[in-house]
């Protein structure tokens, strides 16, 4: 597969164990929509780039089924996982419960520290363009604000959602009216959470993530119509 040659490269440069390094290269290019919902791999051409037997890639497959990201279905291999607008609901549901979850148990611990680190992300947001920065700085905002919760469990569950999310996350990120919004209610929630106030803060993560969802839900549509 001539398409995961740059990031089989970078992931085999890594030295890591060569199922690492499969799973690194296809989680890296269907993050970044470079291998589609739906898209079959090819599980003997993978392994003659990586030069690994097609157990080994076997076991890359497994591992980011693990994650949400690819499915292997019987008789006919493996594909890039096809989120429909169900599984969107269902994941947003859960990330809006847990993520007030989070919430909840961390604020009676936040410190001046942690508003700050949370402020710098916010501004780092304003500040970066291409996505990776984008999703990263993102991501440093929420974790801020639930480090000290102090449930990994749920973070590691809450994890693996935001990642079966990630490439629609990326096309919402890369339009202008979307980062407005977002960027509007993390101030609101930053505010809130120094006013200590737990139950407004929640209703308010809530709804920040259900139009996430529903936004990602309208990409789907749309892609669907075309």
């Amino acid at each position: 597969m001539e398409i995961l040659e740059t990031f089989a490269q970078e992931s085999i440069a890594k030295r890591q164990p060569a199922t690492a390094s499969i799973a690194d290269a296809l989680r890296d290019a269907i993050l970044k929509g470079v291998l589609k919902g739906g898209e079959p791999l090819r599980q003997d051409a993978i392994a003659k780039q990586f030069v690994v037997s097609q157990v080994t890639v076997r076991e890359a497959f497994r591992m980011l089924e693990h994650e949400g990201l690819v499915e292997v279905i019987p008789r006919r291999g493996a594909v890039v996982y096809l989120l429909s607008a169900d599984d969107v609901d269902e994941i947003t549901d859960l990330r809006a419960t847990l993520e007030a979850k989070l919430l909840a148990a961390a604020i009676p611990l936040l410190e001046e520290d942690d508003f700050s680190a949370a402020e710098a992300a916010i501004a780092a947001l304003e500040q970066v363009q291409d996505i990776d920065s984008l999703i990263t700085n993102n991501l440093n905002f929420h974790q801020c604000l639930y480090a000290k919760a102090g449930m990994p469990r749920t973070v590691a569950i809450l994890d693996r959602l935001r990642t079966s999310l990630e490439p629609y996350l990326r096309l919402l990120w890369s339009k202008t009216a979307y980062k407005q919004q977002s960027q509007d209610d993390h101030r609101a929630i930053l505010e809130l959470c120094r006013q200590r106030k737990s139950e407004e803060v929640q209703k308010l993560l809530r709804a920040h993530i259900e139009e996430t969802g529903n936004e990602i839900v309208h990409v789907l549509k749309s892609t669907e119509s075309k």
